[in-house]
């Protein structure tokens, strides 16, 4: 969903975000879809959504199952995700810092930008395993609820927050979650105040993280690393010593700021 008003936008072409609102149906938690849930999440008629189906079917975006009337992600996607995970220029930049800190603190590292008023998770480093970097490239999380996205919304125009709650609202993950514009705003500021933000268990039960921001000449975000670890093992010394980490490669990072995807999108 674009922050944008799709309406305030000329020359689009309708069957185009059709389509692209099809593909948006499937989730980890709902891979597989029949015609008439389709037609039912986005209220088109069966007709307009079994043309747009066999369309997406024949470019490879779409599958059939076999034997079935389920239809599920292609992999098509899969191939466009390679190109564009390969196209990132700041990777060979970062992972070698994003490493480093795994070296140093045995704890998971995140890389993010943010698109869309959403955290893009670009990179990871799991202790003593590293094939497992690659599982969560491309996810896609609220910034509200996690370390990387308040970091980088510490330091976001007020109506650039304004519109991300007005577009996806505060959702609440866990009983820790913020969910009122005010608590966030109070929260960001605090962020600001000590040079990071903190992820008290507010995406995931159990799971806390601290996340520097990494900034461009302007003074805005293009992207965030994070530390994170079990609630139990995360203490106050913890997350002083990880944020004065995390300031020394974000620093480095924001030498490349304009490589970020956020960079990129935005002005």
């Amino acid at each position: 969903m674009p922050l944008d008003n799709a309406v305030e936008h000329k020359n689009l072409v309708s069957s185009v975000i059709k389509a692209g609102q099809i593909l948006d149906c499937f989730t980890p938690d709902n891979h597989q879809l029949n015609l008439t849930q389709i037609s039912n999440k986005l209220n088109f008629p069966k007709s307009t959504t079994l043309n747009l189906l066999q369309t997406l079917e024949f470019g490879g975006f779409i599958i059939r199952v076999k034997d079935s009337n389920n239809y599920q992600l292609g992999y098509k996607n899969m191939e466009l995700g390679y190109r564009t995970m390969t196209s990132l220029a700041i990777l060979p930049y970062a992972i070698p810092l994003i490493e480093e800190l795994q070296d140093r603190t045995n704890e998971i590292i995140y890389l993010t930008t943010h698109i869309e008023g959403k955290v893009f998770y670009l990179h990871c480093s799991y202790p003593n395993k590293p094939t497992v970097s690659y599982s969560v490239m491309g996810k896609m999380l609220p910034m509200h609820c996690t370390g990387c996205g308040k970091a980088m919304l510490s330091y976001l125009d007020i109506d650039y927050i304004d519109r991300i709650i007005k577009t996806y609202g505060l959702a609440q993950f866990t009983p820790n979650t913020i969910t009122t514009k005010e608590a966030l705003l109070e929260n960001l500021e605090q962020s600001r105040n000590r040079g990071y933000a903190i992820d008290n268990q507010e995406e995931t039960s159990g799971v806390k993280c601290v996340a520097v921001a990494i900034r461009n000449a302007s003074g805005n975000s293009v992207g965030a690393i994070s530390i994170s670890g079990s609630a139990l093992s995360m203490s106050q010394d913890k997350f002083d010593n990880y944020a004065a980490l995390l300031s020394t490669s974000c620093t480095i990072l924001s030498q490349q700021a304009k490589l970020f995807p956020a960079s990129m999108i935005y002005s």
